[in-house]
């Protein structure tokens, strides 16, 4: 494990596993169920329906705790990050490690799928990625891209509507502030007016954890990736 990048808002983990078990991990994916990343309905921060992206079903540690059929271990390392120490306890990963809930899921991208900017709604205190893919080429894309800055765009309609009628958070549903007002005026005149940021490479076995105040997207999957599927497990820390 050795940390190859950190800020207020990113750190980056390379090599988080040993050989072994990322490994067995890595293999594990490949006997899960998994369904379109729209089959609840269209998630905008993916995309128009249709574009080759699939999810399993989701797993929780902490407070509430679930493990579908098949995501043991999944489950399993979603509570050794939770419960993780320093280095990963430091800046951003503070808002991930020792979490009240910590979620994930594995989310698989093929080619001409990625993310649109985004910002977390005020219900997350951190995200994280983590790599599966056993191989990953820099012509294939799938760049996870960070903003510079902030987000300011606070809550939107739908994340909003991703509360229950007692306010608490649907698990499942929290992530992404994408309305019916995506990529409205305020939001990308902001995002031009800053213009910049960094990128950091979907390169296996790599831990990245965002804040929760930064916006992000995923460049898409380039046509050189063929038929090779990014792969990651994904989550977020719930306040």
């Amino acid at each position: 494990m050795r940390v190859t990048y950190s800020d207020s808002t990113c750190l980056v983990v390379d090599d988080f596993l040993d050989q072994d078990a990322f490994g067995g991990l890595s293999k594990s994916v490949q006997y899960i169920n998994y369904s379109s990343i729209h089959d609840s309905g269209w998630n905008k921060p993916y995309g128009p329906p249709g574009l080759p992206i699939i999810q399993s079903a989701g797993v929780l540690r902490g407070e509430k705790e679930t493990t579908p059929p098949g995501l043991k271990p999944i489950g399993s390392f979603v509570e050794d990050l939770r419960n993780a120490q320093t280095p990963l306890s430091d800046g951003p990963g503070s808002g991930v490690v020792g979490s009240r809930i910590l979620t994930g899921k594995v989310v698989a991208m093929g080619a001409g799928a990625g993310l649109f900017w985004h910002a977390d709604t005020d219900q997350v205190s951190g995200a994280y990625i983590f790599y599966l893919h056993p191989r990953w080429d820099s012509s294939w894309g799938g760049e996870l891209m960070v903003m510079d800055g902030k987000s300011q765009l606070g809550v939107s309609t739908q994340a909003r509507a991703a509360l229950s009628d007692s306010g608490r958070p649907d698990y499942e549903a929290v992530g992404a502030v994408i309305g019916p007002d995506f990529r409205a005026d305020p939001a990308e005149e902001r995002r031009m007016h800053i213009g910049s940021g960094r990128f950091y490479a979907a390169r296996p076995n790599r831990l990245v954890i965002l804040s929760g105040q930064v916006e992000h997207r995923v460049n898409p999957v380039l046509p050189a990736a063929g038929d090779n599927f990014r792969c990651s497990v994904v989550g977020f820390a719930i306040k």
